[in-house]
């Protein structure tokens, strides 16, 4: 393990909480797939020496180190098995935890007084994509090079796409409805990728992140494109075929994608993929690129690895 120089200095965190760092960073724990993508991405492997349990079964992080079998697992936030016990017990320098737990961030730093830091790509309260959050891990282990360089990068990538979108006229930009991984009827109200990408959230308005609608709810918005989720267990062979689906739009003109969506949070790179799937869905004749083998390079560049892209969906 890498011998890190001593780091003192306080910051205001995304969840806008006041975190001070003292001393040496060589043991992380990590309790939100963001941050650890991020951790990864930034070379910080060998620090991490806890994960909750979504991170250690992410697919992508599976196939990009498969060590990570092999590092300690805390539990998970978010479906309550947490051990704080089992955290102090790895006896980590810093810990990672979503801008939705910091509540549970300050539990931990009251019973162990580890710094813990809330961190996210659409953290509050716009909730907007930003990648503030690589900067502020990579500063917080001292990468601070690396992290600029990534984020410029990812940038970079997503700005190819904004720069096209930005200029689409209203009129121009598909009706959209996305459908969750397990519920086809279970949509998502607020969802940037979509307006990123040049296209109309056809459901919208609502404050909720993945809510239920009817049937007459979809046949009335009707959408022109319906997107599937990547992780999710639908194809479009499975609404092509559904009898009830059949006078949506979409449908008619099989115009039904399933696309790479974030599997429990966003991957950075991830992010900037699923934005050029849907552009390239949404505008085919605005977009030229092969979404494969961009996606590959942008994997590539944050991981160090080839063919993510073609495994985990874009079909």
């Amino acid at each position: 393990m890498r011998y890190e120089k001593e780091r003192n200095f306080k910051f205001i965190d995304q969840a806008g909480r006041e975190v001070k760092i003292k001393g040496k960073i060589d043991k992380v724990i990590s309790l939100w797939p963001e941050a650890t993508r991020v951790l990864f991405a930034l070379g910080a492997n060998e620090k991490i020496v806890g994960l909750d349990s979504d991170s250690k079964k992410c697919p992508i992080l599976e196939r990009v180190f498969p060590k990570i079998k092999g590092i300690a697992e805390v539990g998970s936030t978010s479906k309550g098995t947490m051990s704080i016990e089992r955290i102090v017990e790895l006896r980590p320098d810093i810990i990672f935890i979503r801008t939705d737990d910091s509540e549970i961030a300050n539990r931990i730093y009251e019973a162990s007084g580890i710094p813990v830091v809330c961190v996210r790509i659409h953290p509050p309260p716009r909730n907007r994509v930003s990648f503030d959050i690589v900067n502020i891990i990579a500063k917080i282990i001292g990468e601070e090079k690396r992290g600029l360089e990534t984020r410029h990068y990812l940038e970079h990538r997503l700005s190819d796409i904004t720069s096209v979108t930005t200029k689409i006229l209203e009129h121009e930009r598909p009706s959209v409805y996305q459908a969750f991984a397990f519920d086809l009827l279970k949509t998502i109200g607020y969802f940037d990728v979509l307006d990123l990408a040049g296209g109309k959230n056809v459901a919208r308005g609502s404050k909720e992140a993945w809510y239920t609608v009817s049937l007459e709810d979809l046949v009335h918005w009707n959408p022109q494109i319906i997107i599937l989720h990547g992780f999710g267990k639908y194809r479009p062979e499975d609404v092509y075929k559904n009898p009830d689906w059949q006078q949506i739009r979409a449908v008619r003109e099989k115009r039904v994608y399933r696309l790479t969506l974030g599997w429990v949070g966003w991957d950075p790179g991830g992010f900037v993929i699923n934005v050029m799937a849907n552009a390239k869905a949404f505008h085919p004749d605005k977009f030229g690129f092969d979404v494969e083998k961009e996606g590959n390079k942008i994997f590539f560049r944050l991981y160090g690895v080839n063919d993510l892209t073609r495994k985990y969906s874009i079909n």
